[in-house]
Parts: C-alpha cells; sequence; structure tokens
C-alpha cells in the first residue's frame, strides 16, 4: 500500500515475472559454481636435461622430467625415475612476450652452476619464469657478471 502513496504502480504479473527472473538468474550461478574450473595456463612438458640444477633452494638431478602448471602461480616438477615426489616451485608470467615454436626449459649458468629460470611451451605460447633464488643471486655475485649464459634444454609436449 503505501508504494502507492510514492508514485508506484502495479503491474499485472509483476510477482510471477520477478520470480521467472530470480529462477534464471539462480540456475545461472548454479552451472556457474558447479563448472569445472578452467586454468588460463596449463603446461605440461618432458624434457631431458643432461646436468645438475637448482630451482628454489632445491638440487635436483640430471635425469627425464615432467614439468607441469595447473596453477596460476605453481608449478611441479618431477624426476620421472628418480621416485621422489615432484617439487613444487611458485613461478611469475614470462618476463616478455613469446612466440610460438619450440618448447623449451632455460637455465641461467654460472660456471659449473645451472638454474632452471624458464619454461615455455611452444605450442601454446604459454610460459613461466622463476624467481631468481638467494642461492643464484650469490652465485651471481660471485661471478660478478651483469648477465648469465642461458642454456636452453628443448622440451616436448
Amino acid at each position: 500500500m503505501w508504494l502507492r502513496q510514492v508514485g508506484v504502480q502495479k503491474l499485472s504479473g509483476g510477482v510471477k515475472r520477478m520470480k521467472q527472473v530470480l529462477g534464471y538468474l539462480s540456475m545461472a550461478a548454479l552451472a556457474v559454481l558447479l563448472a569445472p574450473p578452467v586454468s588460463a595456463q596449463i603446461i605440461k612438458l618432458k624434457a631431458t636435461v643432461p646436468f645438475d640444477f637448482a630451482v628454489d633452494g632445491h638440487t635436483m638431478p640430471a635425469g627425464d622430467y615432467v614439468v607441469t602448471t595447473d596453477d596460476v602461480r605453481v608449478l611441479a616438477l618431477q624426476n620421472v625415475h628418480g621416485g621422489a615426489p615432484p617439487t613444487f616451485i611458485l613461478s611469475n608470467p614470462p618476463d616478455g612476450p613469446g612466440d610460438r615454436g619450440e618448447a623449451f626449459l632455460a637455465f641461467h649458468r654460472y660456471g659449473g652452476d645451472y638454474f632452471l629460470a624458464k619454461i615455455w611451451d611452444g605450442y601454446t605460447a604459454q610460459g613461466r619464469s622463476i624467481r631468481i633464488s638467494p642461492a643464484e643471486q650469490e652465485r651471481a655475485n660471485r661471478a660478478s657478471i651483469n648477465k648469465p649464459e642461458v642454456v636452453m634444454v628443448l622440451a616436448r609436449r
């Protein structure tokens, strides 16, 4: 009744129409909630690394590896033949735009020490970069060089 006092008129079928709209919105919200999560960057690569390397404070032996990203920031690195559980690493978006082409793992090399720096999936033109660890920073300071040598290991999907 107070609605009429402020000048709002009752529309015919208004309650029925409102229930329909709320029903549609409820179904749409339910569909969004039940939909499987979609990741913007799902990468799975296999590579044979011929040297020992370090990543985020972990020392990894030479061997065959599977690198996976299912999350926006988390990268899983597993030695196929080692039997150890995967090593999980926080990663960042790649430093710059890349192009389609070869998939690879990029390492920074200081003398005989290698540090995983980047993964790139050439098929989807997506990649992840690994932040410089304190151990790599220390090694770079000892080497007294501005830019490390970059070594690339080809990967496959």
